[in-house]
């Protein structure tokens, strides 16, 4: 039987959500440069990361006049840090890319919204984005935009909207761009709006199921099922308070991996990810309100990715499966939506 680090040695392995954009362009602001190099290249090569889907995420503090600008200076940020890097990293926009710089050796990173409010209500600025080189579009974070309601984390009895008129324009668009659909951060109406407009695979880049961490911001066994019918995926959330709503200090790996297990034995393990949401190294100002004060990385750096594979072949997953929860499965969906 091979090893979990052999296995994510062969695997293409993918982390579907990590706020690599707004982190590069903070720190350059401050004087930095060569973020790519300095901060994430080791931990990625320990951790035999292949692909990184990057968010485009705005601070709450910035809404909404900043917004479309500050996403376009994350992504010229993130531009430079190309130029800068080598070739040690590049910008994939479909399966193609990814395999090619799989085989040159270079770490591939994709673009994608948490939030449509840079686009401000304007559905036909999403070429533009697209034409940059996004292809992932999460409708909001946990709060309201022009196009989409977010969960709460902690508010239970919030109801809120779904898709606004503008917002199932915006899907309908994306997927005809050939956009991927992330629903991470939907509230339920959202959620079920979005099913019912899609024609394809939907994702879930950083979520946990709810009957575990009971939290609106989290999954219910009705929401994975349709994951899996419309042939999804969920990228496990690392956060601890995501993963551990209840008793967050207690957050640990095999926690994930006890997410990860459900979620197979409810919905089949094609259903499987990675989305880490590592938070701990940013300086955002909406992560550091007081309610957010118990969440920590559960696996702070890309190399614990040896010790959730252990954890899921202990509790019963094949190398195959392993393989396909560590990157296969979401390779799947952008063969199909992306090429």
């Amino acid at each position: 039987m091979k090893t979990a680090n052999e296995i994510l040695e062969q695997a293409v392995v993918v982390d579907t959500h990590l706020d690599l954009l707004p982190d590069i362009e903070s720190k350059h602001r401050s004087g930095r440069s060569n973020v790519l190099l300095e901060d994430y290249m080791d931990s990625f090569k320990k951790g035999h990361v292949d692909v990184i889907v990057s968010s485009i995420f705005i601070d709450s503090a910035l809404l909404p006049e900043m917004g479309l600008k500050r996403a376009l200076a994350q992504i010229a940020a993130f531009y430079d840090e190309l130029d800068s890097c080598g070739g040690q990293f590049v910008l994939a926009t479909n399966t193609k890319e990814i395999l090619e710089a799989r085989r040159q050796g270079k770490l591939a990173v994709m673009l994608a919204f948490e939030g449509a409010e840079p686009l401000n209500g304007d559905v036909s600025l999403l070429r533009t984005f697209y034409a940059l080189g996004v292809r992932i579009l999460g409708l909001c974070w946990s709060r309201s935009n022009w196009a989409a309601d977010g969960s709460r984390f902690f508010d239970f009895d919030y109801q809120g909207y779904g898709l606004t008129e503008g917002g199932r324009a915006l899907v309908e668009y994306a997927q005809k761009l050939g956009m991927v659909i992330d629903i991470s951060h939907c509230n339920e109406k959202t959620f079920w709006d979005v099913v019912s407009l899609s024609t394809q695979p939907v994702i879930a880049t950083h979520s946990c199921a709810r009957a575990l961490s009971d939290t609106p911001r989290n999954l219910s066994d009705e929401q994975i099922n349709a994951i899996a019918k419309l042939g999804g995926v969920i990228g496990i959330n690392g956060a601890s308070l995501v993963a551990s709503f209840k008793d967050p200090h207690s957050a640990s790996v095999a926690t994930l991996a006890d997410h990860m297990i459900y979620e197979k034995k409810l919905a089949g393990a094609g259903i499987l990810g990675v989305g880490l949401d590592q938070c701990d190294r940013l300086n955002s100002s909406t992560m550091q309100q007081p309610q957010f004060r118990d969440v920590f990385d559960i696996i702070p750096t890309h190399e614990g990715l040896e010790q959730l594979a252990d954890a899921l072949l202990e509790k019963g997953l094949t190398e195959d499966e392993l393989s396909g929860a560590m990157g296969g499965n979401i390779m799947r969906i952008f063969e199909k939506v992306l090429g």
